[in-house]
């Protein structure tokens, strides 16, 4: 494990000068113009085996808010027991769960040759991207609205003025709780002083980590969030960092932390294939600690197809509301969206992934792409969704359910 930095502040190095490009052995590996990079599917590798839909879930001794439920679906007639974040809709006394999230954002520091650090810093500026100066990933990140409220209107039916998981998840069960405008379920958030990981590269001899390059994307010059450079990170290296920062810094279990990154994603193994990309966030549970990680995509959907600035952190927010350790099994279900095959668990970004959600505008003028999300009701089968207007997915891409049991 290469060596983590925590703190505020951090001893200012002084670098030779980029000029107009790298020495020939500091180049990174370019990506050929035109292409658009795939989102890989990836659930936490800590969780083996397939759940049984028998048995039900076992909360830890202490984690964030979670409630039971069971259901059984019609397609199988087989009952499903799971647990979520905040509290049971079914229930009309339900009320509002707060839970304390921690925003920890991430300085990566790809070692790329002995004379070339190339960084991906979401504390850092990048005008070219993100339109002003004093914008930054992690700024932009604290104003959306993942922590802040916006008015939905879904199938014209106002769901609440909250924040967009919150939304999604009073949506997700709209027949329970349309007469409740006291279920909520929301996010305080902190923020943790910057951490810094070094990655050793492929082209220094490092094994955890590559840095490719596609032309004519936004990003800034110099070493630190240059233009058209896309971090890539093994994410066998980096969950352990993860949950040694966790640790460090001292966040209880009763928190969730989420880690923020910065035009850097994950590889599934040897980042220096380019197959093994692209992990753009996930979310874990080990023991009573969950925590989710998100890369904040500056380049407005032109390297990832639908995906831009808080995307991926929708996505993990979101299935970590519904699936927060990663063990709520549903009939299987798949190909669709970024899953091919047979999958077989309450992910619920997962079927829509690169699908966007309308757009936000935040009252700091800044534009945000949250992803459209699917509801339980698509997931378990159920005919008519209970999910708002009757709609499948909270923008109504999914008009049915799932469908037959996948691979029957």
């Amino acid at each position: 494990m290469k060596p983590i930095a925590f703190g505020l502040f951090f001893a200012a190095v002084s670098w030779l000068g980029l000029g107009t490009a790298l020495a020939q052995d500091d180049q990174p590996i370019p990506i050929p113009q035109g292409t658009h990079l795939r989102q890989l599917h990836y659930m936490p590798g800590l969780r083996s085996g397939a759940p049984s839909a028998f048995a039900p879930s076992l909360a830890p001794a202490s984690t964030v808010p979670l409630f039971n439920y069971a259901i059984v679906s019609p397609i199988d007639s087989t009952t499903y027991n799971g647990m979520m974040v905040g509290q049971d809709p079914t229930n009309s006394s339900s009320g509002t769960t707060i839970v304390p999230a921690v925003l920890i954002p991430v300085r990566l520091n790809f070692v790329y040759s002995r004379r070339t650090t190339l960084t991906f810093d979401p504390t850092a500026s990048d005008l070219s991207c993100l339109g002003s100066r004093k914008r930054t990933a992690l700024s932009l990140t604290q104003q959306s609205p993942l922590f802040n409220n916006f008015d939905y209107v879904l199938n014209s039916v106002d769901v609440g003025t909250t924040q967009y998981t919150d939304a999604f998840q009073r949506a997700n069960f709209w027949t329970n709780v349309s007469s409740n405008s006291n279920y909520h379920t929301l996010l305080s958030f902190s923020t943790a002083p910057l951490q810094t990981v070094n990655v050793a590269s492929a082209n220094s001899g490092g094994p955890n980590g590559t840095v490719y390059v596609a032309s004519g994307q936004c990003g800034s010059g110099g070493k630190t969030n240059h233009a058209g450079y896309l971090g890539v990170m093994d994410i066998n290296f980096w969950d352990p960092v993860a949950q040694s920062i966790i640790t460090n810094l001292g966040i209880s279990s009763t928190s969730f932390p989420i880690f923020i990154f910065y035009n850097a994603v994950m590889s599934f193994g040897d980042p220096s294939n380019l197959a093994n990309c692209c992990i753009l966030g996930y979310h874990n549970a080990v023991g009573s600690q969950t925590y989710a990680v998100g890369d904040f995509e500056g380049r407005d959907q032109t390297l990832f197809l639908g995906i831009a600035d808080i995307t991926p952190l929708s996505h993990e927010i979101g299935e970590w509301m519904d699936d927060p350790l990663t063990n709520n099994a549903t009939p299987a279900w798949g190909n669709v969206g970024q899953v091919s095959g047979c999958f077989s668990f309450l992910e619920v970004g997962d079927p829509l992934s690169g699908t966007l959600f309308p757009s936000v505008t935040m009252s700091n003028g800044f534009t945000y792409h949250p992803q459209e999300l699917a509801f339980f009701s698509w997931f378990f089968r159920e005919s008519p969704s209970r999910g708002v207007g009757g709609w499948f997915s909270n923008n109504g891409t999914f008009t049915a359910d799932a469908g037959l049991v996948c691979g029957t």
